[in-house]
């Protein structure tokens, strides 16, 4: 039976504006977080691109980037697992001792140094407080 009285909005007229606009606030916040997932996509994307020798400048890895890879969808997630677990691990151990580090300073000779930049700042601080007491 097809309906052709008019339609009441007496009582429903709040409740259907209410969610009518928690509908665009939530499709202006969508939108905006999709605009920024595609800036992030755009430079992870970029950050992989293929130098002149068809290398991963980032990764340091043979050419195809897996990274790159997957951002343009060429392979899925499951592909570029299995190509990760066909590589030879990295041994981070022997990656890091082989190279000279710098020689770290003690607790007692950071704390030892002078900090005059912190010395001022809790002056600065401390400068209301001590003119409030002297005036009391």
């Amino acid at each position: 039976m097809p309906y052709f009285g008019r339609v009441r909005l007496d009582y429903d007229t709040p409740v259907l504006s209410s969610v009518i606009l928690d509908l665009a606030r939530a499709r202006d916040v969508a939108r905006d977080h999709a605009l920024s997932l595609d800036d992030l996509l755009a430079d992870v994307e970029t950050l992989h691109e293929p130098d002149s020798d068809g290398q991963c400048p980032t990764c340091r890895a043979p050419a195809p980037c897996l990274t790159h890879l997957l951002i343009r969808r060429e392979i899925t997630l499951d592909q570029a697992c299995s190509v990760v677990r066909d590589h030879e691990p990295i041994d981070l151990v022997a990656a890091e001792t082989t190279r000279p580090a710098p020689p770290v300073p003690s607790l007692a000779d950071m704390l030892a140094a002078p900090s005059p930049g912190l010395d001022r700042f809790f002056d600065a601080l401390m400068r209301p407080v001590r003119a409030a007491q002297a005036s009391e």
